[in-house]
């Protein structure tokens, strides 16, 4: 599958550890229940698929429901509560929208033999930080809470702000604070120097209410519309300056943010990752990077590109179903793949953003970032987003290259090895350029008011 604008997840935490620093303030929203277990594909090169490649758990955490139920590493997950577990995505899903307390029964192979599980599900941990409170809270939108999670510093007195926009598919950011990867080391340097965070979180997702992310409700509007509620929440906050709110938006992120600025106004917005032209435009020149890429002869990346656009023509033109789109042929099946579980009405309305119309309507400063180990996207993208933002606010659009950086904020060698990353299995470190580059850009954009 051709990687795309979706979040990056190399194998599944279902769960994570983290410290106990400072306890989390909650409002009553039900906390939602972890199994407190690493899945993913047994082989990680390959395919998922539940007979070939099924899903497996890679490690039991001490403390975790998954191991006071016996579970153990190598155990193959065949079905939780009788449906067949298909993928580790979909495993981690049902989990998630389980309330803490529920019992599932979950049916495993082990050493040839099955074997059923009662699990009671444990809690999702609360984050903690050493530089800041952890504030779980909630905005409604349409009439259903939406999960909000806040850091504010320990510092008195109003800060700036940043809130985190996350790319395509269907999964839950709380937890990242801790993570070493991705948004994880940005939140906490946020956090270190003073500044206060917001995620909120997608339909149906973490603790969240509402319909599922893949239900064809979950639209991009609903998802721009958490983003406006929280937007607003955060700047009535008395630990917050309004004149000093931010967007750190990351792939996908930037189309939804680009639906999100004309109707909440920020200081600043980094795009980091991410496209310039229409989605449709991208596909087609995605399949061809890619492909080429892979080292395919030139002349079958020239077939696969015609497919694609017959494909995008019927998904993102005539707004077909993809189910429809899907028996169109092979390459069809792969590109409504790509899509990572978000519903044909999500994709429809990315499909017809123009983001030129949408940053005409916005005049505030941006910082376009693009790592050059990135090939689901292009630094030709990047630069283009920047070009047609300064081409109606002239000098507002500002580009920034960290050199070997990938879609994930990891480094590595080139873009060839950030596709076969599942392969090597050699270690990419994070690259502490996205923080500096960042922060400086922040700190020269929030002026004290």
């Amino acid at each position: 599958m051709r990687p795309c604008l979706a979040r990056w997840l190399l194998v599944l935490y279902v769960s994570i550890v983290y410290p106990t620093l400072v306890h989390a303030q909650a409002d009553d929203l039900p906390r939602h229940a972890v199994i407190g277990m690493q899945v993913a594909p047994a082989d990680l090169s390959k395919p998922e698929d539940p007979a070939a490649n099924p899903t497996t758990v890679k490690k039991v955490f001490p403390g975790g429901s998954g191991e006071a139920a016996g579970f153990a590493e190598g155990d193959i997950l065949r079905a939780i509560d009788g449906v067949p577990v298909i993928t580790a995505i979909g495993f981690a899903h049902t989990v998630a929208h389980h309330i803490a307390g529920d019992q599932v029964q979950i049916l495993i192979v082990r050493d040839a033999q099955e074997i059923t599980k009662t699990v009671t599900l444990k809690p999702r941990p609360f984050e903690a930080s050493p530089d800041a409170s952890v504030l779980y809270t909630s905005v409604s939108v349409d009439g259903a809470r939406r999960r909000v999670i806040v850091t504010r510093p320990h510092a008195p007195g109003r800060h700036p702000a940043v809130l985190i926009m996350g790319g395509l598919g269907c999964y839950s950011l709380d937890g990242e604070f801790s993570r070493p990867t991705e948004y994880g080391p940005i939140l906490t340097a946020l956090a270190k120097q003073a500044y206060v965070t917001m995620r909120v979180e997608k339909t149906g997702e973490g603790d969240s209410e509402g319909p599922a992310c893949t239900d064809t409700k979950a639209t991009a509007d609903l998802e721009a519309k958490g983003y406006v509620a929280g937007l607003r929440a955060l700047k009535s906050y008395d630990f917050v300056d309004p004149a000093r709110v931010f967007v750190f938006a990351h792939s996908l992120g930037p189309l939804i943010g680009a639906m999100v600025l004309p109707q909440e106004s920020v200081r600043g917005f980094i795009a980091a990752e991410t496209i310039g032209r229409s989605w449709f435009e991208y596909g087609l020149e995605n399949v061809r990077r890619q492909s080429a890429l892979a080292g395919e002869p030139l002349d079958q990346v020239d077939a696969e590109v015609r497919a694609h656009a017959e494909c995008s023509y019927h998904f993102f033109a005539q707004h077909e179903s993809g189910a429809e789109v899907s028996k169109l042929g092979e390459q069809c099946k792969e590109m409504i793949r790509s899509y990572a579980g978000v519903p044909d009405t999500f994709m429809h309305q990315i499909g017809d953003i123009s983001l030129a119309k949408q940053w005409k309507q916005v005049d505030i400063p941006v910082l376009v970032i693009y790592g050059t180990s990135d090939p689901a996207t292009s630094a030709d993208e990047s630069r283009y987003l920047a070009t047609l933002i300064n081409s109606f606010h002239p000098g507002r659009a500002s580009y920034s290259e960290i050199e070997d950086m990938g879609h994930d904020f990891a480094r590595y060698a080139s873009e060839a090895a950030f596709l076969n990353r599942r392969a090597d299995n050699s270690p990419h470190p994070y690259d502490d350029e996205i923080v500096t580059v960042v922060l400086k850009w922040l700190a020269a954009n929030s002026p004290v008011s």
